[in-house]
């Protein structure tokens, strides 16, 4: 008997409890969570269905009743709120973010960010989570409810080892008993749900299993797992093989709901209040103007949403004059910045034309990657997608079922986009507005009630591929393909001693190269090395511990074999059979550098240089005006005049065209220190650039005043060509050549400075040396050193 005979109302097993049994799954979401709920009992004779919770939210006006609960925490006069009277105060200039109000923090679990500011029991994200959980668990105790027999929470599938004992802790601080198998994979739960809502819907060319793409785009993260399914395994149960899984953070409707704020609503504003663009800073705009207008794009996004769905239903939406059909929210909503008259924004609107102007980056199918300013981040909802496949191995013909889920993908366009992507796939989607958002708290809800009843998963996870590990004389495999989750069973390791040290030493240590590979093509999993230290003996036997459990973590331990109290070498490998996209390496830099001076961990003589470095990561993520205001900070915390500083200021003034503030920072840097001929170099080539050669050239002549060098005269060399002065451009190339020295000694800004001057005077050799330079560099830069001897 399965849980499906249960929910169906079939006759009930012996092997069944004999008493009631009530559980809840709950969903931890980004920007909203919710709870739902299944009861069964010995004499239930009807189908059983996962019910959501409405619950009661406090607001400043009165109870607030949904089963929707933002996913916010706040903190006002002393009272902590949480959901929708929590979210009301994001738009209270008095709260600020981290200290009394808290939201999408969900992107938060598993870092090491704290939010300092805030009152004890609500400075990290499972703190903030922790009391969401509990404000849903006090819902679903309410009253005299049966005790709760069992409780899943949902974790994103591409959620590593930190995120999902965050996310332990955060139920553990609600008071939620759960273990590890409590924590259900987002993906699964909604393809859960469909199977029980939706039974006998599967269509006949999937009904024996196939290739399962689960989209699920909510508010603050897009998901794609893609999977490998039989509807009745072997075991009976749902056996559901993980191919691949790829999360782009902050990839959600809230950056929807951000760049309509940015590209609708602050126009409206200036518009309105006939203030220019650059009257607002960035602090304006996004510290204080955001925050307080959110809320109201998200409200035009739905209302407008409806409206647009309602249109297609008839036929009528494409042939529409886009920018008549619009959707107006009454009223005027105040936009307070601080030493600014007070803004406010009345009767806020957005077309259809607008919408679709803003969403058009986030369906293109050719600029897959994501493209962040200061203000908003936008990433095609196909870079997602895409990766996902081609770690599968899969065409987009090869998909079978897509199954759509989550509160985003109820935007008419996205349903269109993704069911153009997929033509030869079914494209599986709730019917109803109310269970997109909800699919995951119901698939965890019968999640739950299988392990309450059966104590053991509906979903029988198995093993996508073969894992090996690489030896000297071939591979010897630990994990087989199809192998049921988690291997070995359940508290056990697998273990292999058929490897021994493949070389002798007397002192010191053996490096051994750990390589663990996947599937027949021996794909790269890890690459590592361990030491073995001396004295040790080619041909000593290794002992190799290995498990790959359910939530597709794999440990490995290696020791030798007859030395079993020493210390072992031990990895964790998160998803070794997916592929999991992980924020940028300058995004975690910059992470880590923000926590350390919200902490106080930065000495305080050092702070505007770490300001200073944080604006130039700010910068190399195309985020011009946070790094102007980082920059801003380290002159006003040095308390004079830096010439690095102000000439760093000057080149951002550049990228965002504003001249007057260009010229003005790099001749006040200049002024700091008139030995360093960088910022009249750099405003030498801005004019330029604008074609003022002629203001360009009394510029450059201060700078070879100040300093003759190879990059400097070929500057010089640009600006007397363009105003025909051809005897003096042919000197300067002639002594910049003199002065550069020889190729390999230039630093990266110097060769680039001889490759352009070789360009000038079209000398071929020059040009081959220079490039082949460049390639050589960028080859050292990208190499990775293969170290360590494999076992035998």
């Amino acid at each position: 008997m399965t849980l499906f005979d249960i929910i169906s109302g079939n006759l009930n097993s012996p092997a069944l409890p004999h008493s009631a049994v009530r559980v809840i799954g709950i969903d931890l979401g980004t920007t909203n969570s919710t709870v739902a709920e299944v009861k069964w009992s010995p004499d239930s004779e009807t189908h059983l269905t996962a019910r959501c919770l409405e619950v009661e939210q406090p607001t400043s006006t009165g109870p607030y009743i949904h089963v929707l609960v933002p996913s916010v925490v706040a903190v006002h006069d002393g009272t902590l709120l949480v959901g929708e009277g929590a979210k009301r105060f994001r738009a209270d200039a008095t709260l600020r973010r981290n200290k009394d109000i808290f939201y999408e923090c969900k992107n938060d679990i598993g870092a090491r960010r704290t939010y300092h500011l805030a009152p004890q029991g609500l400075r990290s994200a499972s703190e903030i989570s922790g009391k969401v959980l509990a404000f849903l668990k006090a819902a679903a105790e309410e009253g005299s409810q049966p005790p709760l027999n069992r409780t899943v929470v949902t974790v994103p599938a591409s959620f590593q080892l930190a995120q999902r004992a965050d996310t332990l802790r955060a139920a553990e601080i609600a008071g939620l008993q759960i273990g590890g198998g409590d924590l259900l994979d987002e993906p699964v739960a909604a393809f859960l749900d469909y199977l029980v809502t939706h039974q006998g819907e599967i269509p006949g060319h999937a009904s024996d299993g196939g290739n399962l793409m689960v989209f699920d785009f909510g508010g603050g993260t897009c998901d794609v797992a893609v999977f490998r399914f039989r509807p009745q395994g072997q075991s009976g149960r749902i056996e559901i093989s993980p191919l691949s899984v790829s999360r782009y953070h902050r990839l959600g409707g809230g950056d929807i709901d951000t760049a309509i704020v940015h590209q609708v609503l602050i126009p409206q504003l200036l518009e309105q209040t006939k203030l220019a663009a650059s009257d607002l800073s960035y602090e304006d705009r996004k510290l204080h103007i955001e925050p307080a207008l959110l809320s109201v794009a998200e409200s035009l996004k739905i209302g407008l949403c409806i409206e647009i769905a309602r249109l297609q239903s008839f036929g009528k939406y494409d042939g529409a004059e886009k920018g008549a059909v619009a959707k107006t929210q009454p009223g005027a909503y105040p936009c307070p910045c601080p030493n600014r008259a007070e803004l406010s924004l009345p009767s806020p609107e957005l077309s259809a034309a607008q919408f679709e102007a803003v969403l058009a980056p986030f369906f293109d199918t050719e600029l897959l990657y994501a493209r962040e300013t200061e203000y908003q981040m936008t990433c095609s909802i196909f870079a997602p997608i895409q990766d996902a496949l081609e770690r599968a191995g899969l065409k987009p013909s090869e998909v079978n079922l897509c199954l759509l889920v989550g509160g985003s993908t109820l935007i008419p366009q996205v349903k269109s986009a993704v069911g153009r992507h997929f033509a030869s796939a079914k494209i599986l989607a709730y019917e109803d507005r109310e269970s997109a958002p909800v699919a995951v708290a119901r698939g965890a809800a019968y999640h739950a009630l299988g392990l309450a009843l059966f104590n053991r998963s509906v979903v029988q996870p198995v093993a996508a591929d073969s894992i090996a590990i690489r030896t000297a004389s071939g591979l010897v495999t630990l994990v087989p393909r199809n192998a049921p989750l988690p291997f070995p069973a359940a508290g056990q390791f697998g273990e292999d001693s058929s490897l021994v040290v493949p070389a002798s030493a007397r002192s010191g240590s053996i490096e051994l190269r750990i390589e663990i590979v996947a599937g027949e093509e021996a794909r790269p999993i890890c690459v590592t090395t361990c030491g073995i230290l001396a004295p040790v003996k080619r041909g000593d036997p290794l002992l190799l511990k290995f498990r790959l459990d359910e939530n597709q973590s794999l440990r490995l331990e290696l020791t030798l074999r007859d030395q079993p109290d020493a210390r072992a070498f031990s990895l964790t490998i998160e998803n070794p059979l997916t592929n999991v996209v992980n924020p940028h390496a300058v995004r975690q830099r910059i992470e880590e550098i923000e926590e350390n001076l919200r902490l106080g961990k930065v000495p305080g003589q050092d702070v505007p240089n770490v300001l200073a470095k944080l604006a130039k990561d700010y910068s190399d993520l195309g985020q011009t005006d946070k790094s102007i205001f980082y920059l801003q900070q380290a002159l006003r915390r040095k308390g004079s005049p830096d010439s690095h500083i102000l000439n760093q200021l000057g080149i951002r003034y550049g990228v965002k065209a504003d001249w007057l503030r260009e010229e003005k920072m790099y001749r006040e840097a200049f002024a700091a220190d008139p030995a360093d001929a960088a910022p009249i170099f750099n405003l030498a080539l801005s004019r330029l650039r604008r074609g003022l050669a002629e203001e360009a050239e009394p510029i450059i002549q201060t700078v070879l005043g100040v300093e003759r060098c190879g990059p400097h005269l070929v500057l010089a060399a640009q600006i007397f060509d363009k105003l025909k002065r051809g005897s003096q451009t042919q000197s300067a190339l002639e002594e910049s050549f003199r002065l550069f020295g020889p190729v390999p000694a230039l630093d990266d800004w110097e060769l680039g400075w001889f490759l352009t001057a070789a360009k000038m005077v079209k000398d071929n050799v020059q040009i081959e040396e220079a490039e082949v330079e460049q390639r050589r560099r960028k080859q050292r830069r990208t190499a990775t050193v293969n170290e360590g001897v494999l076992p035998e």
